[in-house]
């Protein structure tokens, strides 16, 4: 028998396995840190008088975990965060946007559990040349900003 080289047409199945097991393993909510669509147009927005207003996108499934690695002084701790394609791809479609690349070049970072994380490196996993998943690497802030809570609006 020969090996079937043909081209196969996605199917979905590996994007609706990716989000099953996500849920399954404890998954929780990360909200994207984008700039809004319109800029603050006050004249202390303008200069950067004015605190920032940013979105928060939520994307879900997530699971969010710490990095395995050999902790040498003064090394910050790595994080992972893997998100489900199906929720990427929702917010690319609500922001109008060309690629989930271009979703994650405009964020400026990443906010779990009230912490937030900058945006290190971004891949994907795909099956039959379709993403199912994406894997963020992050590290903490440097700075302690105080975040605007994704339910009420407050900052908190």
């Amino acid at each position: 028998m020969c090996a079937d080289l043909s081209i196969s047409i996605p199917s979905g199945r590996a994007r609706r396995i990716a989000a099953s097991l996500l849920r399954a393993c404890g998954g929780t909510i990360a909200y994207l840190q984008v700039p809004p669509a319109v800029g603050d147009q006050n004249d202390g927005g303008q200069i950067g008088l004015d605190t920032p207003n940013l979105q928060l996108l939520p994307l879900a499934p997530a699971i969010f975990q710490k990095m395995r690695s050999f902790m040498l002084e003064n090394q910050e701790q790595r994080h992972e965060l893997r998100i489900s394609a199906d929720a990427v791809a929702a917010q690319v479609a609500q922001l109008q946007l060309t690629s989930a690349s271009a979703l994650f070049a405009m964020a400026s970072g990443v906010v779990i559990g009230g912490e937030l994380f900058m945006i290190e490196a971004v891949s994907w996993l795909e099956d039959e040349g379709e993403v199912y998943l994406y894997r963020l690497m992050l590290r903490e802030a440097a700075s302690r900003w105080p975040l605007q809570s994704p339910q009420t609006g407050a900052l908190g």
